[in-house]
């Protein structure tokens, strides 16, 4: 199972790279300094908020031949799914780290390393410590955290392109654990809910 995770990694970072160039070369790009501007930045700089969108729609427009590259990993041993953050989604996740995340003085690069995300569930289980020591032998540019938390168990993995460009996060989660990481991820999704019922009287 950690070969199958090593060329998913590999070819996730090959991936990252040439969509990045693309970015950088299209008309959807603007240089922004990703560390240095704040989250609480994006309600008075709408330069900025567009650079998310921006970006979110250049993914999407990428979405299907994405979706192609990575079904070849789909194996008797994992699943491997993509997804790509909707722009409510973005909307909340601002007003919650404004409102939680100390007044969103926290670097836009922290809160959206998300905005294109990939995730594999492993039938063979994989430790932490298994996973950190692969990318610490063989990926020592990319960031390995163990995100676990209550019921959710899971390790995250991020690839990042210095300080102008955005992450992509890959989610590394064991089969067993995939239904409590599922019901972790509907209670988010039910403050989500609440904050769009609120704000937006449901609509999308």
């Amino acid at each position: 199972m950690l070969d199958e995770l090593d060329k998913l990694i590999n070819f996730i970072q090959t991936e990252y790279i040439q969509l990045t160039k693309k970015w950088e070369e299209s008309d959807y790009y603007t240089k922004i300094n990703l560390k240095d501007n704040l989250v609480c930045d994006l309600l008075e700089n709408k330069l900025l908020l567009d650079t998310i969108v921006n970006y979110r729609e250049f993914i999407n427009q990428n979405n299907i031949q994405l979706l192609m590259d990575f079904k070849k990993f789909n194996s008797e041993n994992a699943t491997v799914n993509i997804r790509t953050k909707a722009k409510n989604s973005i909307e909340f996740k601002i007003e919650n780290y404004i409102k939680n995340h100390e007044n969103g003085k926290v670097p836009i690069s922290k809160c959206f390393n998300d905005l294109f995300g990939l995730r594999i569930i492993c039938n063979k289980e994989l430790s932490f410590d298994e996973i950190l020591n692969l990318i610490n032998t063989k990926y020592s540019n990319l960031k390995c955290i163990d995100s676990s938390k209550d019921e959710y168990k899971a390790t995250h993995i991020y690839f990042r392109k210095g300080s102008y460009a955005f992450q992509w996060e890959l989610q590394i989660w064991n089969k067993l654990d995939e239904k409590n990481n599922i019901n972790s991820h509907e209670k988010y999704k039910q403050d989500y809910v609440k904050w769009e019922n609120e704000n937006k009287g449901g609509k999308r």
